[in-house]
């Protein structure tokens, strides 16, 4: 048996349909990236403060860094030993004989959060 043309052309019709589909998608796809991207890329720093109150040098130091940056997206990281700073009246207990003028951890903090600077812990 032989397959009329219109058969015959069916399975080819299909697989160009598929085809022109996908390629829509593909198309649709990099356009929504496109617009979705953002023009320029984001510009800030991040502190990471690991130390906590045994080591106040440390921490003040980090702090009076975090308070320098200039504008943008800034953030101060809290983590392992730092993550004692973020527990209630502890961050007013650190205070550096190195940075005296900047009082204690608690002030800093404070100062940072201010200036826009998000604290994570």
């Amino acid at each position: 048996m032989s397959q009329s043309p219109e058969n015959a052309a069916s399975p080819r019709l299909k697989w160009a349909g598929l085809i022109l589909l996908a390629l829509v998608l593909v198309g649709l796809a990099v356009f929504r990236l496109r617009v979705v991207a953002p023009e320029r890329p984001r510009e800030g720093y991040v502190v990471t403060i690991t130390h906590g109150p045994k080591d106040p040098d440390r921490v003040m130091l980090a702090l009076v860094t975090a308070s320098k940056l200039p504008k943008g997206d800034n953030h101060v990281w809290f983590s392992i030993d730092g993550g004692q700073l973020c527990k209630k009246g502890e961050a007013e207990k650190v205070t550096s004989p190195l940075f005296t003028k900047q009082g204690n951890a608690a002030k800093m903090i404070e100062e940072l959060r201010a200036k826009g600077i998000a604290i994570h812990i």
